[in-house]
């Protein structure tokens, strides 16, 4: 049974009679039970409160972070593929955030956790950062489609965490981690820079980020149909509830752990999905998808 949105309309079929019918919400029920039915509500009671449980349990079964920024020029590559109209708002200079999931490692979840709707309102001090620093580059969806689908599928998990307990501190979280995990300085510091021309080596690009962060991260990269190039996609930092970073492979010798890409649809890789061999590119923003008609 999926507990994960607001409602589900469930009949119980426990005896021979009429069934017991019953709303089922998130975290609570309510029984349109009959004057015949009621010595059955004890018994939907244990079973629902152990599926709650089992619910709670999931969404509380992760151990890390994955925190993850995306370069624009690549996300309007997979928005092609996906048959989106991409453009990138004027102000986005730099690595866009893509997200903070919540992450049992070595696997691809927990998703969906909870019933609480995303509000707008509620993150209305942020819009300035988020339009730049979270930017939602697909121009044909609306503008907070983007952070609605991520506090939908990946906010509603860090409830459990006090730093993140609410829309607008899971928000916040993700940004101040930014100032902390610049994809553009980090890589800028090691020598790796934007450019129409220059590719780079997936092994040197990941030991880069090592030496900035102390730990292995993943770089993704995204094949560009237009000019046959592949190029960088995404970087997954890995950071633990202190939100301090963490190996996102701790065994080198067997990078068996998936890494979930959740926004953007493409098969998902244990370890990078950059070439090795021929290297990829860091193509500049400007003037590439630009979106003159977005509003800041």
């Amino acid at each position: 049974m999926d507990l994960s949105g607001s409602h589900r309309f469930v009949q119980f079929y426990l005896v021979a009679d009429k069934p017991l019918e019953c709303l089922v919400y998130s975290r609570s029920y309510h029984c349109l039970a009959g004057p015949s039915q009621e010595r059955l509500l004890d018994m939907v009671a244990v079973l629902l409160l152990g599926l709650f449980a089992a619910v709670s349990a999931y969404s509380n079964d992760w151990d890390i972070f994955t925190y993850t920024q995306e370069w624009p020029v690549a996300v309007c590559v997979k928005g092609k593929e996906e048959h989106h109209t991409c453009g990138i708002p004027p102000g986005v200079q730099g690595w866009g955030i893509h997200g903070l999931w919540p992450t049992k490692t070595g696997t691809e979840g927990p998703t969906s956790c909870g019933s609480q709707p995303f509000n707008e309102h509620a993150i209305t001090p942020l819009l300035p950062h988020l339009k730049i620093l979270w930017p939602n580059m697909y121009s044909d969806t609306s503008t907070t489609s983007f952070w609605e689908h991520e506090w939908s599928k990946h906010g509603t998990c860090a409830s459990s965490l006090n730093a993140t307990s609410t829309e607008f501190r899971y928000f916040s979280k993700a940004l101040d981690l930014y100032a902390r995990f610049n994809g553009q300085t980090m890589l800028g510091n090691q020598g790796i820079v934007p450019s129409t021309t220059a590719t780079y080596d997936i092994k040197a690009t990941e030991a880069a980020l090592k030496k900035e962060l102390g730990v292995n991260a993943l770089v993704q990269c995204a094949y560009d149909h237009n000019t046959r190039r592949q190029i960088v996609y995404e970087i997954e930092i890995c950071l633990n509830k202190n939100f301090e970073p963490v190996d996102c492979y701790p065994d080198e010798g067997n990078n068996s752990g998936k890494r979930s890409h959740h926004h953007h649809k493409y098969t998902s890789h244990p370890q990078s999905s950059c070439p090795e061999k021929e290297g990829f590119y860091y193509p500049p923003i400007d003037g590439q998808y630009s979106d003159p008609n977005a509003q800041l």
